[in-house]
């Protein structure tokens, strides 16, 4: 194939997620000439599909709010999230200059405010953990803001997303959607308004458009270029290059929906992409090409479990929903593995999450998983399943049977075994107390225990967390492992991508999870994730203006004949 001629720009940025979006908005408003790069037809990446949370520290809505914070404070709990597996500067750098990316995407007129009912994770557990402040959600936006671009934002099927976080903890959780307001999602979904991660997308993209940044879809880059020593653009899979001045960041995501791949990479047997289908690992061939070193996050907790909800039209997308934080969460489930057997607190996902890993040296399997959630018809009368109404029929395609031992026959789990799991688990929900793990005794949930009241055949139960599981009906479905990706390019507190001699690689930047997270180290956090790419594609875009501190918006792009590249892109 010919080589198309080479397009000129500042700073090329690969991947339209928060990372890619942050580093792209932050460069232009620097006055740089940014082209972003899109390899599939919508724009968002896994950011469409997360509640859309960030985590940033000691920063200044939260004061405005009323809740001070302290930076030492917040040093103190990112360090003892990440288990001994951060890298000091990296951490210092998410920790100490999160604030400031905030307010500098605030200027640019992203609006973000403090979610409130939404505490630390390990609030009461981890020394500097706080109750809130820290976590920040997307303001309502609309769609329509977009112009011609609003069909072009990947948006998540089957779950309303013109809500905020906090408003879903307000009206009971994301369990029991019969308590939701209806009718005002009725009329935000009619205004094309949206929350949650769409809202974080649409922010971000508005801002984009209106600086005039280069978006280009279905663009998939094949190599890097390098010229002198450094990376200096990228090759698309058509042939075409497209040429940065400065550098490349790569915001590509995590390579989940390569299904072999995540086998290989996390050791975690029957994964299950919760991701695009375009998020396939390619900063680790193309990085790898120009020696980038990686780095693998072992024992990381932010590993879920959950199903897929088959499609009902062949160009439906993937939809994973997440049973860890939902109908986990909840009274009347357990989850067993396929001895029958519980091993751990179903309602705080992540204290399963190093039992998942746990390998039978005489049997030569994993112990836990493959793993089952089990539920009975007191679930299904009154929570949500799969997305669907409380009360609604279970579906089909999950396994059912009128005692426990035909279930477990159906699932491939020891009947016997599990019927008495469920016994002694029904003893402890009678009690109130969770003898074996403690269920219920953790402070953070997403689900409100206060809608639990007067749910459920034993109205009386004095822990609504447990819930006996044992009216027939008898439901299971098999859950699979899927999380936020262990293994990533090792990246320095610039972003800039390591090279296997231990030096940065000039030109060429990594953040979100294309990046190995050695910002936070093993730690789940909800916003986490959001909150360290929002800061490195910051900081990426901080760096490379740096190290040209005397350039001037403009040069060396007369070449560049297409001033409305928002037009020009939509043909």
């Amino acid at each position: 194939m010919a080589k198309q001629p080479a397009a000129n720009y500042d700073i090329v940025v690969v991947g339209t997620g928060i990372a890619g979006l942050s580093a792209a908005l932050a460069a232009a408003e620097m006055g740089d000439r940014v082209a972003l790069l899109e390899k599939g037809k919508k724009l968002g990446g896994g950011t469409s599909l997360s509640y859309g949370g960030f985590w940033i520290g000691n920063n200044h809505l939260a004061e405005q709010d009323g809740e001070k914070d302290d930076l030492e404070q917040v040093l103190s709990y990112i360090r003892y999230m990440s288990g001994g597996y951060s890298d000091e500067a990296k951490m210092l750098a998410y920790a100490t200059r999160g604030a400031e990316a905030l307010r500098f995407f605030e200027a640019c007129g992203v609006r973000l405010h403090v979610t409130r009912g939404l505490t630390d994770h390990y609030w009461g557990v981890a020394p500097g953990a706080r109750a809130a402040g820290r976590h920040l959600d997307p303001d309502l936006t609309s769609i329509r803001t977009l112009g011609p671009w609003q069909d072009k934002i990947f948006i998540p099927r089957d779950q309303p997303t013109e809500m905020t976080l906090e408003e879903v903890i307000e009206w009971g959780g994301i369990t029991d959607p019969a308590n939701w307001n209806w009718e005002l999602i009725g009329k935000r979904r009619q205004d094309g308004m949206l929350g949650r991660g769409t809202a974080v997308v649409v922010h971000f993209v508005r801002e984009l458009l209106s600086r005039n940044v280069d978006i280009r879809i279905e663009a998939a880059v094949a190599r890097l270029t390098e010229s002198n020593g450094r990376i200096d653009g990228a090759e698309l899979d058509n042939g075409e290059v497209v040429r940065a001045r400065k550098g490349v960041v790569l915001a590509t995501g995590g390579y989940d929906s390569n299904h072999e791949m995540a086998e290989h990479l996390e050791g975690l047997p029957g994964w299950l992409t919760q991701f695009p289908d375009t998020l396939t690992g390619d900063h680790l061939r193309i990085a790898g090409e120009r020696g980038a070193q990686t780095r693998t996050i072992h024992h990381n907790f932010s590993v879920f479990l959950g199903f897929h909800v088959p499609k009902v039209h062949p160009e439906d997308n993937i939809l994973f929903r997440q049973a860890s934080i939902c109908e986990m969460l909840c009274p009347h489930t357990i989850v067993v593995n396929r001895d029958g057997r519980r091993f751990g607190d179903e309602a705080y996902f992540q204290a399963l999450v190093p039992r998942l890993r746990e390998y039978d040296m005489n049997k030569r399997r994993h112990v836990n998983l493959p793993c089952f959630l089990i539920f009975d018809q007191q679930y299904a009368d009154a929570f949500s399943f799969a997305y669907r109404p409380a009360g609604a029929p279970i579906p089909d395609w999950v396994a059912r049977a009128d005692t426990l031992e035909k279930l477990g026959g159906l699932l491939g789990v020891d009947g016997a075994g599990l019927a008495t799991t469920a016994e002694r688990f029904n003893g402890f929900a009678r009690k109130g107390v969770d003898e074996d793990f403690r269920r219920g005794a953790a402070s953070w949930t997403l689900a409100s225990a206060e809608v639990w009241k007067n749910k459920g055949e034993n109205r009386d139960e004095p822990n609504p967390r447990l819930g006996t599981v044992r009216v027939a009906p008898f439901y299971g479905i098999e859950l699979h492992p899927s999380c936020f990706v262990s293994h990533g390019l090792l990246t320095d507190a610039n972003a800039q991508v390591v090279h296997q001699r231990g030096k940065p690689i000039p030109g060429l930047y990594a953040v979100g999870n294309a990046a190995a997270h050695t910002e936070y180290g093993i730690g789940y956090q909800a916003g986490f994730s959001l909150g360290s790419a929002m800061t490195f594609g910051y900081l990426a875009a901080c760096h490379m203006r740096d190290l040209a501190p005397n350039h001037k918006p403009g040069d060396a792009h007369e070449d560049l004949a297409f001033p409305d590249t928002a037009a020009r892109n939509l043909g």
